[in-house]
């Protein structure tokens, strides 16, 4: 298998359920059944029963969806492939709002776990700061590094709520369960819509996609397994807490476990019930920061947020910088320490973006049959829209504030979206500092690039190969990160492409216009026609050039076409044994052929183009602290190639050529660029 750039792929299935479950299992049991007990009483056992199954209708649109298109954003990547960019980038913003109060609200669970039951003067917001430093220099290091922690908290946690909720059965009351439903049968819906924060843990796992091992299988059977996990658990423990007591005794307690958890087993149980919500807390707290910051940053990669938040660490490759922002943000909504508004916030922002995903199952169906669909939801149409329906029939019910606190947050991301040059019209005519200043955040992250490959054979997968491959050589001097999409006829080689690249296939003939425009060609960024044969090549480069593709390349051996292609503006390569080395040098630097190999890597050229804001502009080679092994070997100004000297002044816009060694031509590049 390829070694893709990016994200790490090492994330085994029971990894996986590890994410759901430890999101899951956070404010379900810990700190929500009190809320419950206080509106609807006894009858919260039926609404948890009820907000699970409606939402295994969303369970399977998410295996579907997460099988096929197993790339990080989670329901925002799908929304993303199949929906208009504004609803796309909407979508992805209420996931990001839903994760990011769903992690505040966990570290408030924490922190007033820690002083009811440890320092009863300890300041809540401390506790907060606290734990969001920690768990964000956790997720730092990587989702696997962050997930040896959470499957240790979450067996320890699962292991006391089935013994609670086993040893718990046997001593239940009936008396304390009537009247069953107190306060009627009106509560109920707004209680499910209240609770639905409980059962997002499977979306998480498609979050992070990009780092499951054989996504195609583990995905769906993560999500099922999940789900089922956690609605039994649910059933059970509100059976047992509205059982063992008085449902008017469960409503006055912030910790409603660790309360009933005490009343069943003395010290032993208050003890064991601690230590369950602390690691359930914990769990789910880093679960959800590192869910978030791969939310803000699949919106950063695709350009509808400040294209920096895309950045990936260079040496753990994870989202940092993203993951930094939403550390902030959770720190300071935590700080309010209020359950029920975090809670009923969450669910707003997750009810209505999964909504959208389970409608997006019905689109990918509509715009992208040949899709190929490793896990397929039975009784289409009827899962996705009935998901859809459990989803929006709720968002109405939920609280006054929670809707103000949404739509607040939601209009943040409004501006942010509308900035963007690439979302709203006469973003160039801003004044000229700021154009700078974009410029050079720019500059700093690598952009991403879609990268459709028609033709899964040899040559495509030799292709593919080079462009996700993960070598230092290639990461330090590749200008952008790929996303690949193939389209490939044959049933056999797709399941090898499946198998070997985890990423999206469509099959069928990539000649024909119906295919490639199911790829959405829009998004694309450049086109590769590899197929074996160069008449197809001819007809796939020319469709995808009418369809709009800007970078078309075709691989063709017979000279004949080589013209042809060439006058419609494909790039045309046309030696069979360098084609796979010149299309990934073609991709990164189009205008010069700017990284070549000497005597087997001992020595290298590299190009850059100097920025208006270089240090070195101005200034003379002489003048320019340049590394000991590295020399300016040619300076390209306005098509005219100049012989560097001394005394040559170096202008912005110049293509200045280096060679050396690796690591002394790479220096050069950031002194250049200002990025040292």
């Amino acid at each position: 298998m390829a070694e893709q750039a990016g994200f790490t792929r090492d994330v085994t299935l029971f990894m996986a359920v590890m994410i759901g479950i430890g999101a899951m299992m956070g404010p379900g049991v810990f700190a929500l059944p009190s809320e419950v007990a206080q509106t609807v009483g006894p009858l919260g056992i039926v609404a948890y029963l009820l907000m699970g199954g409606l939402t295994l209708f969303t369970a399977l649109s998410y295996s579907e969806l997460g099988a096929a298109i197993p790339i990080a954003g989670g329901g925002y990547s799908f929304v993303s492939r199949t929906l208009p960019d504004p609803v796309a980038f909407l979508t992805g913003w209420f996931f990001w709002i839903g994760n990011t109060l769903a992690c505040s609200l966990y570290a408030v669970i924490f922190a007033l776990t820690i002083k009811n039951y440890f320092f009863p003067n300890l300041s809540v917001i401390l506790v907060v700061v606290l734990t969001t430093l920690v768990f964000t220099a956790s997720n730092y290091r990587g989702q696997a590094e962050a997930l040896k922690a959470i499957t240790v908290m979450n067996i320890v946690e699962l292991v006391i709520l089935v013994g609670v909720g086993v040893l718990g059965f046997l001593q239940v009351e009936p008396a304390n369960l009537e009247p069953f439903a107190p306060m009627g049968l009106g509560p109920l819906l707004p209680t499910m819509a209240f609770i639905y924060i409980s059962y997002v843990g499977f979306d998480l796992i498609t979050v992070a996609a990009e780092e499951i091992i054989e996504p195609a299988k583990n995905i769906p059977r993560a999500i099922l397994i999940t789900l089922g996990v956690g609605v039994a658990i649910y059933v059970l423990l509100l059976y047992v807490m509205m059982g063992v007591v008085n449902y008017t005794d469960l409503a006055q307690t912030s910790t409603p476990f660790i309360y009933v958890a005490d009343v069943l087993f003395g010290p032993w149980g208050r003890w064991a019930g601690v230590l369950a919500t602390i690691m359930a807390s914990l769990s789910a707290f880093s679960v959800t920061l590192g869910a978030s910051s791969r939310v803000l940053f699949a919106l950063g990669r695709d350009g509808y947020v400040p294209g920096v938040l895309a950045r990936l660490h260079p040496t753990h490759n994870t989202p940092h910088i993203a993951l930094f922002v939403c550390a902030g943000v959770v720190a300071l909504l935590g700080a309010s320490g209020i359950v029920r508004l975090l809670a009923s916030a969450s669910s707003f922002g997750y009810l209505i973006a999964i909504g959208v995903v389970n409608y997006a199952v019905i689109a990918l169906h509509q715009k992208m049959p040949a899709l190929r669909r490793p896990y397929k939801i039975l009784f289409y149409p009827a899962i996705p829209v009935l998901g859809i329906i459990a989803c929006w029939l709720f968002v109405p019910l939920l609280e006054v504030q929670s809707l103000l606190l949404g739509g607040g947050l939601t209009a943040v991301g409004a501006v942010l979206y509308l900035i963007q040059p690439d979302n709203r019209a006469g973003f160039s005519a801003l004044p000229a500092v700021v154009h700078r200043l974009r410029l050079r955040i720019k500059a700093y992250w690598r952009p991403h690039m879609n990268v459709l490959i028609v033709g899964g054979g040899s040559q495509g997968s030799n292709i593919a190969d080079r462009l996700l491959k993960q070598d230092e050589f290639r990461m330090v001097f590749r200008s952008s990160e790929y996303q690949i999409t193939f389209i490939e006829h044959d049933s056999t080689r797709c399941a090898m492409l499946e198998s070997r690249y985890n990423v999206p296939i469509f099959q069928g003939d990539g000649t024909k216009q119906d295919i490639l425009e199911q790829v959405e060609p829009h998004k694309m960024d450049v086109a590769i026609a590899a197929t074996s044969n160069d008449e197809r090549n001819a007809i796939i480069a020319l469709q995808a050039k009418r369809l709009g593709i800007e970078r078309v390349i075709a691989i063709a051996r017979d000279p004949d076409y080589v013209s042809l292609l060439e006058d419609s503006g494909v790039v045309c390569i046309s030696a069979p044994y360098a084609t796979a080395a010149m299309v990934e040098n073609y991709l990164d630097r189009p205008q010069v052929a700017d990284l070549f190999e000497i005597e087997t890597g001992v020595a290298s050229l590299m190009d850059t183009v100097v920025p208006d804001d270089s240090p070195v502009h101005g200034l003379a080679v002489r003048e320019i602290d340049m590394p000991e092994q590295c020399v300016v070997a040619a300076v390209i100004r306005d098509e005219t190639f100049v012989v560097p000297r001394g005394e040559t002044v170096i202008q912005a816009g110049d293509h200045v050529v280096f060679v050396g060694p690796n690591e002394d031509i790479q220096a050069a590049h950031d002194i250049f660029r200002g990025e040292t």
